[in-house]
Parts: structure tokens; C-alpha cells; sequence
């Protein structure tokens, strides 16, 4: 890996504790925060002088966190928990939770449309997509619209959900995970507005193969 950047703060901390190491810590934690293991970059000595030297030594346990990879700031809790899960920062576990309460965005052909849609992938399985916030939405879908995520469990008919088809961070779930998923208490449900695709906006297709309609939502 690249050496980390050395700053004047860096530096200074040096001079400040000769004959030592200076240890390079990921950004995703603040300065007062106990930093895991895996959260140190690596190390630098500090010779007697306090001056740094130059054989930096990587930590081979380090997870790069989404803000050292520079990821897209995340728009929603959802957004934030499949980055730190991506970059094992969090369990698998914790996604099951925030599916429960996010309000998703599903495929709809129209303004009255109210079906679950789901898309066989290359090998046939049948999967239902979709997406964290409008940014994420493939520009090939028609439309889409509203649906809080314990609803969209209910009516999967044991096809797994894929959050966010086109990336830029992927989550397939299965069915039989999703089944765990019980409506939050305080959740409301939330109207279904239909918003129109975007044709003038490039991205490739989600799941772009022949659709299938699953279920029907009454609202």
C-alpha cells in the first residue's frame, strides 16, 4: 500500500514523543476514539530527535473505512450501514434491522402500479430489486415508487431482494433471512408516489432481463 501523507500535525506529535512510533489511524475515527486493531494504518518510527522516518510499516489487519475509501457520502442510515458493512466496519447482521425500518424504492410501469416486480438474473434465480435513495435507481426503470422495507418482505413470495442492482455497493438478501424482518413499531406505512424514469440519464439496467410480476400491494 501507499504510505500515508505525513502532516505537520503528525510531525509535531513526533517531536513530542522521541524514540517511538507514530501511529497512522483511519480517518473514520475521531481523535478521542478507542480505535480497534483493524482501524491503524500503520506505523511510522520516531527516532530521538523526533523526526519521522521513513520506514513506514502497514498494519496487514487494516479495513480501510468508506471515508479512506473516498465511497459516496451516503444519503440515508441504510446508505451509511451497507458502506460499513461492505467495508467490514459492521456485521452482516446489522442490515437485516435497518431493511426493517427504510423506506425502499421499487420498480413500478406506472402511476397505479402496485405490483412487486422481480428479474431473473443470469442463471434464472428470480430477484426483486431495489434501491436505497433516487440516486441509486437504474435510469432503464419506468418509474418507481415508495415502499417501506418490512412490506416489501411480506410480499417477496421467497425470491431474495437486491439492494441497489447497478452498485455502487450491491446487497443480495434472501428470502429466508428477509422473512425474519417484522414491521417496526413506530414504522408508518408510507404512500406509494410514483415517479417517472429518467431516460436522459445514462446507467445501465437493472436485472435488465424479461419481468415478472409477483405480488399486488392494495393500498
Amino acid at each position: 500500500m501507499d504510505r500515508p501523507e505525513i502532516t505537520l500535525e503528525m510531525r509535531a506529535s513526533a517531536r513530542s514523543n522521541p524514540n517511538s512510533w507514530l501511529y497512522v489511524i483511519d480517518p473514520e475515527f475521531g481523535r478521542h476514539e478507542e480505535v480497534p486493531p483493524w482501524g491503524v494504518v500503520g506505523a511510522y518510527p520516531v527516532d530521538g530527535r523526533g523526526e519521522i522516518g521513513e520506514g513506514f510499516r502497514a498494519n496487514r489487519d487494516y479495513r480501510p473505512s468508506p471515508t479512506a475509501l473516498r465511497l459516496p457520502v451516503p444519503s440515508n442510515r441504510l446508505e451509511k450501514v451497507l458502506q460499513l458493512i461492505h467495508t467490514r466496519y459492521r456485521p452482516q447482521a446489522d442490515l437485516l434491522p435497518e431493511l426493517n425500518a427504510a423506506t425502499l424504492l421499487i420498480f413500478a410501469w406506472s402511476s397505479r402500479d402496485r405490483t412487486i416486480t422481480g428479474f431473473p438474473n443470469h442463471d434464472g434465480t428470480v430477484m426483486v430489486p431495489a434501491c436505497s435513495s433516487p440516486a441509486h435507481v437504474p435510469a432503464s426503470w419506468p418509474g418507481w415508487r415508495e415502499v417501506r422495507g418490512y412490506e416489501v418482505a411480506a410480499q417477496l413470495r421467497g425470491h431474495p431482494l437486491v439492494i441497489n442492482p447497478v452498485g455502487p455497493i450491491t446487497a443480495v438478501v434472501p428470502a429466508a433471512h428477509l422473512a425474519a424482518i417484522r414491521p417496526a413499531a413506530a414504522a408508518q406505512p408510507v404512500r406509494p408516489p410514483f415517479q417517472p424514469g429518467r431516460p436522459d440519464q445514462p446507467g445501465q439496467p437493472g436485472l435488465p432481463v424479461r419481468p415478472r410480476r409477483l405480488a399486488t400491494h392494495r393500498a
